[in-house]
């Protein structure tokens, strides 16, 4: 037995009118093909489910029992293709995105904004953490996708690098050097650091390849504080107090604006640090989730911020595996 939706819908709107012409004008097929319909339901189920007369036809007791069943399957057919219909066009769906707390402050906000004004049926839930746990939620598939500094290993998601930013560093404002040049990593040497918690895993690009922040401040010849906090807030509040300097990504700057604080960027040529979207391996992201980050790729390539961030090609072949993801962006400036 395989009734089909398309016979589950005829049998209930011959149920409703009791009559083949009326029916068969309904379900839009003619009046032979509905009966032709019916009898091989019947064939099938092995009961008759209708009895003719000349006036018409009537329920049999089987039929009776067949239609409160079909009418509940033909609800929920229609309730599943209104939802998919809504999530189709972005009228509903629901993202879960987890990013590092100095992107998810000032950076990410400018790419939500546009995101919720058009999609406002779309709940988002975001998780500002660790780069380390931006991971470990991305490989449990705990969200459609991270955006953190640690793209993973390539057997466990699929990765694709979104920007490269600048790095600063911020001292106290009077054990600050004097002059408006950049800083070179060997100006570091001696500086005693406050450190983020994370910032041993936090991955920097330097001209000898990609490292740990933390290593290469260490190899710069900086000192350790022996200070490590959890939050952005309490960082910038100790290096204004005079407890030490710290290294800043630029998305994080506005942080560290006060008046207790210097900030000088470190040279491009020596650090950045690459901002990497990342997504559990081989799935497929949703409509609703490749909207959003369709945002963050065009909100990433119109982003300026003192010629600080520099936006990545995106591959979206090479991050999905298939060729069903969208390429068009949205614009967002």
């Amino acid at each position: 037995m395989n009734l089909s939706e398309r016979d589950l819908r005829a049998f209930t709107t011959l149920a409703d009118v009791l009559q083949f012409t009326i029916a068969a004008e309904r379900c839009h097929m003619t009046q032979s093909a509905l009966s032709q319909l019916i009898a091989r339901m019947e064939e099938q189920l092995g009961v008759r489910l209708f009895a003719r007369g000349r006036r018409g036809v009537s329920l049999t007791a089987e039929g009776e029992r067949l239609l409160g069943s079909a009418r509940r399957i033909v609800k929920e057919l229609d309730l599943v293709q209104t939802d998919l219909r809504a999530v189709s066009t972005l009228e509903a769906g629901h993202v879960t995105i987890a990013t590092v707390p100095s992107l998810a402050e000032y950076w990410l906000p400018g790419a939500l904004r546009p995101f919720r004004k058009k999609h406002e049926q779309v709940r988002v839930s975001l998780f500002d953490v660790s780069s380390e746990r931006c991971g470990e939620m991305t490989r449990q598939g705990l969200v459609d996708f991270s955006i953190s500094s640690q793209p993973g290993s390539p057997q466990e998601v699929d990765f694709q690098p979104l920007f490269e930013e600048s790095m600063y560093i911020a001292s106290p404002l009077g054990s600050a050097a004097p002059g408006n040049k950049e800083l070179r990593l060997s100006d570091l040497r001696g500086m005693s650091f406050i450190h983020l918690h994370g910032t041993h895993k936090m991955l920097v690009r330097t001209r000898d390849g990609y490292a740990p922040a933390r290593q290469i401040l260490e190899e710069a010849g900086a000192t350790d504080s022996g200070l490590e906090v959890e939050q952005l807030a309490t960082q910038a509040g100790l290096v204004a107090a005079g407890f030490g300097s710290c290294m800043v990504p630029a998305c994080a700057h506005a942080h560290f604006a006060r008046r207790e604080i210097s900030t000088r960027r470190i040279s491009a040529r020596d650090i950045v640090r690459p901002i990497y979207i990342s997504k559990p391996r081989d799935t497929r992201m949703s409509i609703a989730a490749e909207a959003l980050l369709n945002g963050l790729i065009s909100h990433a390539a119109n982003y300026e911020l003192k010629g600080d961030i520099k936006a990545s090609p995106f591959d979206w072949d090479r991050f999905s595996g298939s060729a069903r993801m969208r390429r068009t962006t949205e614009k967002t400036g």
